[in-house]
C-alpha cells in the first residue's frame, strides 16, 4: 500500500479513545464481547475480503459469469482445507494463523522502515496478550487444548515484549521513525493495554486494517462501483454463512454459544486470510511495477 492519509490515523485513534471511555463505563464481560465481535467483522470488516473478486478480475481475465465461479470455487476451496486442516491439527493451526496474521496486519505499514513495518504486526497480535495473558488464553482456550492456548499466548507475550522494547527503542535513537506510522503503532500499543482483547481487535480489524485495505484498493481499481456492489453482495452471504455455522455449532453443544461464535469467527478468519493474503500480495506487487513504469 501507498502512504496512507492522515484521516485514517485520526479515525484509529479516536475510535481507540471511545472504545477505551466505553469500556470503562460499561465493563463488557466476555459474552459480551464476543456478542460484538461477530456483527462487527461480519458488517465492517469482512467487506474489504470481499473485494477480492475485483482484485482477482484486475489479475486474471475472468470472462463471464464461467471465469467469475471458477476463482470463487478455487478461492473457497482453499479457505475449506485450511478449516480441515484446522479441526485436524488446531494446535499447529493456531500457531500458523498467528504468524501470518501478523505478517497481513504488518501491510498496513508497507511504505514504513522495515524495523517499524514489523514491530507493527507483532504489536497487532502481541499487545493484547503482553497486557491481558489470562483472557488472551482463555478465548485461545476455545480453539485449541488448554496446553495449546497457553504456549501460543506465552509466545505471544514474548513477541509482543520484543516488540514493544524494539519499538521504543527505535523512537528514542532514530528520530526519522516519529512518523504517522509510529503515532499509530502508539495507539495501538495503548488500545492493547487500556481495552480487553476482543474488544481491542475490534478496533484494530475494523477501523484501521479494514478501513485502509478496503480505501486502497477501490482507489486501485478502475470499476468502483461494480467492485463495491459485489463486496456488498459477497459480505451479506458471507454473513448469513457465518450465521448459519454458529447455529450449527451451537445445536451441538448444548447451548455454549460464545465459544460457537469465537470459533466461527477465529477459524473462518484463518481460513479466509491465506488466499486473500495471496491475491493482495500480487495485486500491490502488480500496481508497484505499474508506477515504477510510469
Amino acid at each position: 500500500m501507498t502512504s496512507s492519509p492522515a484521516w485514517q490515523t485520526w479515525l484509529f485513534i479516536c475510535a481507540a479513545a471511545f472504545a477505551v471511555v466505553l469500556t470503562g463505563l460499561l465493563e463488557p464481560d466476555l459474552t459480551t464481547q464476543v456478542f460484538l465481535l461477530a456483527p462487527f467483522v461480519a458488517v465492517i470488516g469482512l467487506p474489504h475480503g470481499a473485494l477480492d473478486l475485483s482484485i482477482a478480475k484486475v489479475l486474471w481475465p475472468l470472462r463471464g459469469w464461467h471465469g467469475k465461479v471458477k476463482f470463487v470455487s478455487l478461492y473457497l476451496s482453499l479457505s475449506a482445507l485450511i478449516v480441515i486442516f484446522w479441526i485436524l491439527f488446531p494446535s499447529a493451526s493456531l500457531f500458523a494463523f498467528l504468524i501470518y496474521s501478523a505478517v497481513h496486519f504488518s501491510g498496513d505499514w508497507s511504505d514504513s522502515p522495515t524495523a517499524l513495518r514489523w514491530c507493527g504486526g507483532a504489536a497487532t497480535i502481541g499487545g493484547p496478550a503482553l497486557f491481558h495473558q489470562g483472557d488472551v488464553a482463555h478465548i485461545f482456550g476455545y480453539l485449541v487444548p488448554e496446553s495449546a492456548a497457553n504456549l501460543a499466548t506465552s509466545c505471544l507475550v514474548i513477541a509482543g515484549g520484543t516488540a514493544l522494547v524494539i519499538f521504543v527503542a527505535m523512537l528514542i535513537l532514530q528520530p526519522t521513525t516519529r512518523t504517522r506510522a509510529a503515532a499509530e503503532q502508539a495507539a495501538i500499543w495503548l488500545a492493547a493495554g487500556l481495552l480487553v482483547p476482543l474488544v481491542y481487535f475490534i478496533v484494530y480489524f475494523c477501523v484501521l486494517h479494514s478501513v485502509r485495505h478496503t480505501v486502497a484498493t477501490i482507489e486501485s481499481l478502475k470499476d468502483r462501483k461494480d467492485a463495491l456492489l459485489t463486496a456488498g453482495f459477497l459480505s451479506a452471504i458471507t454473513a448469513l454463512m457465518a450465521v448459519s455455522s454458529i447455529l450449527f455449532l451451537d445445536s451441538f453443544k448444548a447451548g455454549l454459544i460464545v465459544e460457537s461464535i469465537s470459533q466461527t469467527v477465529f477459524i473462518g478468519l484463518a481460513a479466509l486470510t491465506i488466499p486473500h493474503m495471496i491475491l493482495v500480495d500480487r495485486f500491490q506487487r502488480r500496481s508497484h511495477h505499474l508506477a515504477e513504469a510510469l
